[in-house]
C-alpha cells in the first residue's frame, strides 16, 4: 500500500512537472497598436497571429487558444487587425527565431497582400478559413509561398471562403503546400463569424495540433 501511494504521488508530481509553463504575458505596443505577447520561459519559436475581422479578441479562432501554443514552446504575438506585420515579426525575432505566421479569415487577405508586394518573409504559415482565391491571384506564382499549411472547415458556410478553393490551391502551391481538413466542431451565429464551422468553433484542439505539427 505504501509502495502504491508513493507512486502515485510520483505521477502526480510528473504530471504538474510536465504541464506546468512559466510564461511572461503582457500587453505590448506595435507601430501604436495593442498586441498580447505571451513568451514561455524557453521558447523554440515565435509566431505570430493575424486575426479575422474581430480583431484582437478572446474569441478569434487563432487567438482564444494562444495559451496552448505557449504551452507548446512557442513564444506568442497575438496582433491587432491594424497592426503592421512586418513590425510584429520584426520585435518577436529577438525572442525566439523562426518566426512563423498564421493568419485566419480576414487576416488571409493581409498575407495576399504582403504576397503581391513581395514583402512576406516567413520560413513557415498558416492559412486558416481564408479566401485562397484571393492568396492566389495576389501572389500569381507559388514561386512567392513560403511552405505553407492550410486549415478549413469541410463545412465552412461562409462564402468568401469556400471549401472548394482548397484543393485548387493545393493543385497551385504543389509541394509547398499541406492541407489539414477539419470535420464536426459546433456552429452557431453568423456564417463568417468566429463560433461558426468557419471559425472552427469547439475544435480549438485540433487546430492547434495541426500548427504545431507543421511548424516542428
Amino acid at each position: 500500500m505504501v509502495v502504491q501511494r508513493l507512486s502515485f504521488c510520483m505521477v502526480a508530481v510528473g504530471i504538474l512537472v510536465f504541464t506546468f509553463v512559466d510564461v511572461r504575458a503582457e500587453t505590448i505596443n506595435v507601430g501604436g497598436t495593442d498586441a498580447w505577447l505571451d513568451v514561455p520561459s524557453d521558447p523554440k519559436a515565435s509566431l505570430v497571429l493575424l486575426p479575422g475581422e474581430g480583431g484582437l479578441s478572446e474569441s478569434d479562432p487563432l487567438q482564444r487558444a494562444r495559451k496552448k501554443y505557449t504551452e507548446q514552446g512557442f513564444a506568442v504575438l497575438a496582433a491587432d487587425s491594424k497592426t503592421n506585420i512586418t513590425p510584429a515579426m520584426r520585435r518577436m525575432s529577438p525572442i525566439a527565431r523562426p518566426v512563423y505566421l498564421a493568419a485566419v479569415s480576414a487576416g488571409v487577405g493581409r498575407i495576399a497582400r504582403m504576397m503581391e508586394n513581395g514583402r512576406l518573409r516567413t520560413q513557415g504559415l498558416v492559412l486558416v478559413s481564408g479566401n485562397l482565391e484571393l492568396v492566389r491571384e495576389s501572389a500569381n506564382s507559388p514561386g512567392k509561398l513560403p511552405r505553407t499549411l492550410v486549415i478549413h472547415h469541410r463545412d465552412d458556410a461562409c462564402d468568401k471562403t469556400p471549401p472548394g478553393e482548397v484543393e485548387k490551391f493545393k493543385e497551385w502551391g504543389g509541394s509547398k503546400v499541406t492541407v489539414h481538413w477539419l470535420e464536426g466542431g459546433s456552429n452557431q451565429g453568423d456564417a463568417c463569424g468566429p463560433m461558426s464551422h468557419h471559425g472552427l468553433a469547439g475544435l480549438d484542439d485540433k487546430v492547434v495540433a495541426a500548427i504545431t505539427d507543421f511548424l516542428r
